[in-house]
């Protein structure tokens, strides 16, 4: 029994709801998905055992509230009783939390009027993607995005050293943004053309001045100009 919907279902049911969704608020719905078809799943679990137990409805009801209520162990938060106990469908949102950011980073691409395999590629030579000028199969000049999903740390700016020229992301966490990691990020992007794209909400608040920070809602126009002209604006 799969525990959640693969991440590409999320993304369809968010843009079902709101297809004019920019990419900031896509992601957000997407996570807020994501978080429902989790406690979905522990419901239904806990259900499906208690249901072979013979209980009251009223103890039932009350077990079912136990299982279910947050509780905090050591200095980490859980959202339940059974996601502390099995850590396999928390790891599990992992990898499919990273997918919805590069899916939502793929759909700014395609909504700015590039093609995969034609203009982009996704997941080759160790990077998220890769933009081509000015296409694939008669390339001049390419640039290559890793994508990140909320939490800067130390990943981000490796990632960004040895596999990208920008970064795209949804860093909401405006503490990562220290007075040397905007260097590091400011460095790493002058060297390589590019930029970091982050929320309009966490790049306006940071406090060092910075001259390669971008909204990431102009990912997909900058990397469109890429393709027609080899060069970001």
């Amino acid at each position: 029994m799969r525990t959640v919907p693969p991440a590409e279902s999320m993304l369809k049911e968010a843009l079902k709801n709101n297809p004019d969704l920019d990419v900031n608020s896509l992601h957000h719905e997407t996570f807020l998905l994501m978080i429902h078809y989790r406690s979905q799943y522990y419901e239904r679990r806990v259900n499906e055992i208690l249901s072979e137990l013979n209980l009251s409805k009223e103890i039932h009801d009350k077990v079912k509230r136990k299982l279910l209520e947050p509780i905090v162990v050591g200095d980490k938060e859980y959202s339940n009783f059974m996601e502390e106990v099995s850590r396999r469908v928390s790891q599990a949102f992992q990898p499919i939390s990273g997918h919805l950011a590069e899916l939502c980073a793929q759909r700014e691409l395609e909504r700015a009027g590039l093609k995969r395999d034609y203009h982009f590629t996704r997941r080759k030579e160790r990077t998220d993607f890769i933009i081509y000028y000015p296409n694939l199969h008669s390339p001049k000049a390419r640039h290559r995005v890793e994508v990140k999903n909320v939490s800067l740390r130390e990943r981000a700016t490796r990632g960004l050293a040895f596999d990208g020229d920008s970064l795209f992301g949804f860093f909401d966490q405006l503490s990562e943004f220290t007075e040397s990691n905007v260097k590091v990020l400011e460095s790493l992007c002058v060297k390589t053309n590019g930029y970091c794209y982050i929320p309009s909400d966490t790049s306006r608040n940071i406090p060092y001045t910075t001259t390669r920070f971008r909204p990431n809602t102009l990912f997909g126009r900058d990397m469109a100009e890429f393709a027609k002209t080899g060069r970001i604006p």
